[in-house]
């Protein structure tokens, strides 16, 4: 069995034809699907709250600290990574950050 450049190529190109086809199928179906999930959301949600009480707050608490961090090394540029950073949380992320400390400290025990 020889295996030849000519064949591997055209393997290679009929791959990402099946990729680029793949994904143009995708992108037709996703409205569809952001549809589906939208609408799945509230029993997800409350699945995982059940799982894991306080997910939903500890997730976005997390996700608007570190919003605030990138925010920061963003506009320090090359200095932050050369110097260091501190970075300043207003009294809002701090008070979202007091109230779901003690969740993550009981989820982080299970763990």
């Amino acid at each position: 069995m020889s295996v030849t450049f000519k064949g591997i190529v055209s393997k290679i190109v009929a791959a990402a034809e099946d990729f680029k086809a793949g994904v143009l199928k995708a992108a037709k179906e996703t409205p569809n699907i952001v549809a589906d999930v939208d609408k799945d959301a509230p029993e997800v949600e409350a699945l995982v709250e059940l799982a894991f009480p306080g997910a939903a707050a500890i997730g976005q608490t997390a996700l608007s600290a570190f919003e605030s961090i990138a925010t920061a090394v963003e506009a320090a540029g090359p200095t932050a990574s050369a110097n260091g950073l501190s970075v300043s949380l207003d009294k809002d992320l701090i008070a979202d950050i007091q109230a779901v400390l003690p969740q993550l400290k009981a989820f982080a025990a299970k763990l």
